[in-house]
């Protein structure tokens, strides 16, 4: 940068104060515009949301659900959820039993915002009278805590925002039962980059094996010991699940949060064919799960491949254009134990088990990812049977094949 000369010193002294002035006007005017638009939910725009509303129905009771956009929620409202990280989801449930419902917002989202929380981070001392009128909007809008039998209600839960897709389960008891309903709703306003893969072309009608238990161990067992990079010469994160199921069904993961997307791995040849993740407290620590469909089912079931990882921080490296990457947990087989854990909770296991497969390695001599993230692990892949109805601890079965180290 070239040195500023005696002469122009002068002139750029005043200039500022102007430059100052000007800035700071346009400041107050825009503090101005804000005590002056008085915020007033407007309700109109409920038809839309709800003509576009995904139904479940199990026995009596239907539960009709859909995610508000932004602006949506903006407008019903008559503020801006959306930056209080907030995100309503509608409810309508129709109970046609003969007890009545009680719901339950915990199984929507365990850190769920009550009415009164919503409030009072939507109180602003510029909204002035529209204070009050949102915090009764906020009231009347949520959804009861008693469906009673024979009635429809129809209200809000406050749940933590998300893009993409919503991965939703709404829960209610009776005195001697309990219903779960389970979504995956598209969330509009939000762009993000997806790879849509046609499952149906992915391999011939004759290349996909049909095989018995004993042969999906042998098969799983033989499969390389990690996914690799683009080239195929340089190992990824571990295999850790094999999961088996009819579809990559609703509750692969009971909640989702905004996060960054996750970076292609190579198995049978391609990248993953779907991506999840579950974000914690910032973008850089999260837990994400790649699948492959596999080219053999069991018992008419597809089988799919998995490699999950947990993100413990981001770093810099040249293996990816954006100059970053997450930085993997070692104790990989904690991230599988999470995993079991998570879907054991979900009431979708039948079966469990483990098979051989990376091999055992250990400080100070372990295994390492593509960008040098060394980790630990005793060698076994987790196999997971997914499906209904829903079981408890105590109706799962466990497959007699490997077990873990103690």
């Amino acid at each position: 940068m070239p040195s500023m000369t005696s002469q122009a010193r002068p002139e750029l002294k005043r200039s500022r104060w102007p430059s100052f002035v000007a800035a700071s006007f346009l400041t107050l005017v825009a503090f101005a515009q804000c005590g002056c638009d008085r915020a007033v939910p407007d309700s109109s725009g409920e038809k839309a949301f709800a003509s576009r509303a995904e139904s479940r129905l199990q026995g009596d009771v239907t539960v009709h659900a859909a995610v508000l956009t932004d602006d949506e929620s903006r407008r019903y409202f008559g503020a801006s959820l959306a930056d209080e990280g907030i995100q309503p989801i509608w409810l309508s449930v129709e109970n046609g039993g003969d007890s009545r419902l009680r719901f339950l917002p915990i199984i929507t989202d365990p850190s769920y915002f009550s009415p009164p929380e919503v409030e009072q981070l939507l109180h602003s001392w510029w909204r002035g009278e529209s204070n009050a009128t949102i915090a009764a909007n906020l009231v009347r809008a949520a959804m009861p805590e008693v469906i009673p039998q024979g009635r429809t209600v129809a209200g809000f839960v406050f749940t933590h925002r998300e893009g993409g897709l919503k991965f939703l389960q709404v829960g209610f008891e009776t005195d001697s039962q309990e219903f779960v309903f389970r979504f995956v709703l598209p969330v509009d306003g939000v762009s993000y980059a997806v790879q849509k893969v046609d499952f149906s072309k992915l391999y011939p009608a004759n290349m996909v094996e049909a095989v018995d238990l004993a042969k999906l161990r042998e098969r799983l067992e033989k499969l390389p010991c990690c996914t690799t990079d683009k080239s195929g010469h340089r190992n990824g994160d571990p295999f850790d699940l094999h999961s088996i199921y009819r579809t990559i069904r609703a509750f692969l993961f009971g909640s989702e949060y905004l996060n960054a997307p996750v970076s292609p791995l190579q198995a049978f040849g391609r990248s993953q064919d779907v991506s999840l993740q579950k974000a914690r407290n910032t973008i850089s620590l999260r837990n994400h799960l790649r699948l492959w469909l596999a080219p053999f089912t069991i018992e008419g079931l597809q089988v799919w491949v998995g490699q999950i990882s947990r993100d413990i921080g981001v770093k810099l490296t040249t293996q990816s254009w954006y100059l970053t990457t997450h930085r993997i947990s070692p104790a990989v087989d904690q991230d599988r134990f999470y995993l079991l854990q998570d879907m054991i909770m979900t009431g979708a296991v039948s079966r469990f088990g483990f098979v051989r497969g990376v091999g055992e390695s250990s400080m100070p001599n372990p295994r390492v990812n593509l960008t040098g993230d060394p980790y630990v692990t005793d060698g076994l892949r987790l196999v997971l049977f997914l499906g209904e109805p829903r079981r408890t601890f105590d109706q799962i079965q466990f497959l007699e094949w490997e077990r873990p180290l103690d």
